[in-house]
């Protein structure tokens, strides 16, 4: 009868075949598979009725299991790319080595395979077999566990006891994965969780609009070493634009009202939407893409070098593109995009909109802040426009000295802006609410308790942001072009490492400056305690740089850029498979191989070999065995030289007592000399043969 157990075990081995076939696209595999583990159980079956049941249990051999990675390592590399999503032939393929190695075990149990690698490897298959599965599958894998539970288990454990483990280890698991949901869809915090939620999970204020005191939570709170950006590439530029922002109002800027025109996926980088400011700019050979990483949602922007003229985005169909050289719009919850930046660009200019002309926008400067900007303005002494000299005889020359007249101007107001906040300012992370306005007149700019502007000049300290809004208010004041930007500034560089890094507190708001038909980058804010932070230990910088690049080969192979490499070799592949080269090479080592057994043949032939010293007493053995058998001495089955000497010596001794010597006759005299001599001649054997 056969055993139940086994018959569990069988069951089992074929639903993870089947079930792997249907997931994997190849039933027929999968049933070939199920067959097989049939096969071996009604041969071990048959055999355990045998009594030499150890002489045909196959032997288990290494090289059948070390063999069959060729073969799976080619599947792998002729199977076709995904564009979207991972290739299933990254669980498939190991999937069907693991089962493959199951039947090689379990056919040789007893004779070099285990049991435990029969179990694990099974199992592994099973799992895997649910990759992309339907629910049919799911259900038959949930049974087929059960099964193995029962069948490979201690066996005097009872059955009751089985399903209580089972169901505990299910409610744990279920239990876990409901408490995950509901954390995730639990977003009502009240109190310090809340405050700690938003700070935890918010940079400064990336926007359509962005406040002033959005930076204060950020440099405050406990996450502000916390790596926020990496930057994956050593000429990484210094201010990393978030937005660009066009109109002040009440201490709020706000991006234009309307984007310049809608960007639509050109091309494909594997599944990312490359969307670019011009045709086919991000594909000509002065472009390069950088990949950008981040921890934190990315807020609806593609942060991006001030000169990108594209971006790539996963799960994107279109993006709003805006004059600011703004990108938004996207999935703001993906973690990672690419930039496209000429390579050949100025460092510091900025890549202009489609025309020369820039936009009235960036002069608007809101009613309410006129008496405070004169007071300001007057108190920098800006310098004011003085263009009575050009002499407009010639209207290109005049034109051309213009042109120079406002380059100057526009850069004297910036170092008078700069100096002035220098000397004058202190930077401070927290504006004072305490300090009060006692005194203060009209005249001075204060309008009320809620400006925070006129708090900053009145207090002479504040942050970036501060810093950043006064001075692009100024520059329009003077009739200069100017747009409040957010973004990071001064990221983190490790020698050695491959990407630059951008933490919380790198966080910042400059300003761009409109100068000779470009933009430029002006930064404010005095630059006393941009590194005033301190730096991070030896041990945390290996651990960073070890957390990048696993992140990094993560990012190869769930965005299918390891694919790249192995397209790239397919063709070469598929052309040296279908060649004669392959063939040959695999003639060459089944013939070194049937060299190596032969010579190991031979070898072992030689070795058992006998000597001719050893065939004369074998001989010799042979024949006196003959002669003493014709004189009625035959040796036993299993009996001694030395014990069939002693029997021929006993029975002549038996035989000379009943013979009186008298009445010997001349023949009995011949047939004991002969005794005698065939004696000596075993006895001769005896003495050489195992010498």
């Amino acid at each position: 009868m056969m055993n139940f157990r086994e018959i569990c075990k069988t069951i089992f081995f074929c639903v993870a075949s089947v079930n792997l076939g249907i997931s994997s696209g190849l039933e027929m595999l999968g049933i070939v598979f199920a067959i097989l583990f049939i096969a071996i159980h009604v041969k071990q079956y048959l055999l355990s009725k045998s009594a030499s049941i150890q002489r045909k249990i196959p032997r288990y051999r290494k090289l059948f299991a070390y063999g069959a990675i060729v073969p799976s390592a080619l599947w792998w590399v002729l199977t076709p790319s995904v564009e979207n999503g991972v290739s299933p032939y990254l669980v498939f393929i190991p999937a069907w080595y693991l089962l493959y190695l199951s039947w090689l075990q379990k056919r040789s149990l007893g004779n070099g395979g285990y049991e435990v690698f029969v179990v694990f490897n099974g199992i592994a298959a099973l799992f895997m077999g649910l990759f992309q599965a339907p629910r049919a599958v799911v259900v038959s894998a949930a049974i087929a566990l059960l099964l193995a539970v029962y069948a490979f288990g201690r066996p005097r454990v009872a059955l009751y006891k089985r399903l209580l483990f089972v169901l505990m280890y299910a409610s744990l698991c279920g239990s876990s994965y409901l408490g995950f949901k509901y954390w995730k869809s639990n977003h009502y915090y009240s109190g310090r969780w809340a405050e700690d939620y938003y700070v935890r999970n918010r940079v400064m204020g990336f926007d359509p609009v962005a406040a002033l005191g959005s930076f204060s939570s950020n440099y405050n709170s406990k996450y502000n070493n916390e790596i926020i950006l990496r930057i994956w590439d050593t000429l990484a530029p210094p201010y990393f634009r978030a937005a660009a922002y066009e109109k002040y109002v009440a201490g709020i800027w706000k991006l234009p009202t309307t984007a310049e025109k809608k960007l639509y996926p050109a091309r494909y980088r594997v599944d990312y939407a490359v969307f670019e400011t011009e045709d086919s700019i991000t594909v000509a050979p002065n472009v390069k893409p950088v990949w950008v990483q981040a921890t934190l949602d990315n807020f609806g922007f593609m942060f991006a070098a001030p000169n990108a003229v594209g971006v790539a985005s996963k799960n994107a169909d279109s993006l709003d593109y805006y004059s600011t050289n703004v990108f938004a719009g996207a999935n703001g919850t993906r973690s990672d995009w690419y930039y496209y930046v000429s390579v050949s660009a100025e460092k510091l200019a900025i890549t202009s909109a489609a025309s020369d002309e820039v936009d009235s926008a960036f002069l608007q400067i809101p009613e309410k802040d006129l008496n405070l900007l004169d007071s300001v303005a007057a108190a920098m002494a800006l310098p004011t426009r003085n263009f009575e000299n050009v002499d407009s005889a010639n209207s290109d020359s005049a034109e051309f000295l213009k042109s120079q007249s406002e380059s100057l101007f526009a850069v004297r107001n910036l170092t008078a802006i700069e100096n002035y906040f220098i000397k004058n300012f202190k930077y401070s992370y927290v504006v004072s609410w305490r300090r009060g306005f006692a005194g203060t007149s009209m005249n001075a700019g204060v309008s009320n308790m809620k400006d925070l502007l006129a708090l900053f000049w009145k207090n002479k300290e504040g942050y970036c942001e501060y810093y950043a809004t006064l001075a692009t208010l100024l520059l329009r004041h003077q009739g200069i072009p100017a747009r409040y930007v957010t973004g990071f500034a001064h990221p983190e560089h490790v020698e050695g490492r491959p990407y630059v890094t951008f933490r919380r507190r790198h966080s910042h708001a400059w300003v761009e400056v409109y100068i000779d038909h470009k933009w430029y980058i002006f930064d404010p804010t005095p630059p006393v305690l941009v590194n005033a932070f301190a730096e991070s230990s030896w041990f945390l910088k290996k651990v960073e740089g070890l957390k990048g690049r696993v992140s990094y080969v993560l990012h190869l192979l769930k965005d299918g850029e390891w694919r790249r490499v192995v397209d790239s070799w397919q063709a070469t592949s598929e052309r040296f498979v279908s060649g004669p080269v392959p063939y040959v090479i695999l003639f060459v080592l089944l013939a070194v191989f049937a060299g190596m057994r032969f010579r190991k043949y031979r070898r072992n032939k030689v070795s058992i070999t006998v000597s001719k010293d050893a065939a004369r007493w074998i001989s010799l053995l042979d024949s006196t065995e003959k002669r003493l058998a014709r004189m009625g001495f035959v040796r036993s089955p299993g009996e001694t030289v030395s014990a069939f000497m002693a029997r021929i010596k006993q029975t002549m001794m038996a035989q000379d007592a009943q013979r009186p010597i008298k009445k010997a006759s001349l023949e009995d005299s011949r047939y004991k000399n002969e005794c005698i001599l065939l004696l000596k001649q075993l006895e001769e054997y005896e003495s050489n043969r195992w010498c």
